[in-house]
């Protein structure tokens, strides 16, 4: 797990991606491959002839994030883009909130932080 400054660039790693709407609202869906974190991991996989393929439907919020997440943004940016975007109740805090959502990309390997600028 690793933390990155309002100053921190994240940029999408996964390619194969689609935007849609449903009922007015703004849907991003994200496809990828989950890979084995170790061998029990991958023999379990074996064994249970589990998909490797995921499904990941982020809401109007993730979707907002999602495509702001193009190597263009600071953290801080993106912060401000959601806040403008979203109804405070739904996103407040929305430093708080941001942070975690972007960690769980980055966990899942769907986004990467370019380094930070130096002023």
């Amino acid at each position: 797990m690793s933390s990155h400054g309002p100053t921190a660039t994240p940029v999408r790693v996964a390619d194969d991606w689609e935007a849609t709407t449903v009922d007015g609202e703004s849907r991003v869906t994200i496809t990828w491959t989950k890979s084995p974190r170790n061998r029990l991991d991958r023999f379990l996989f074996d064994l249970f002839g589990t998909s490797r393929e995921r499904d990941l439907t982020l809401d109007p919020v993730g979707a907002t994030v999602w495509k702001h997440c193009d190597g263009e943004h600071t953290v801080a940016e993106l912060a401000a883009i959601v806040a403008d975007a979203h109804e405070a109740e739904r996103v407040e805090p929305v430093d708080e909130t941001l942070a975690h959502f972007l960690m769980q990309l980055e966990e899942r390997n769907l986004i990467r932080f370019n380094d930070e600028q130096t002023g």
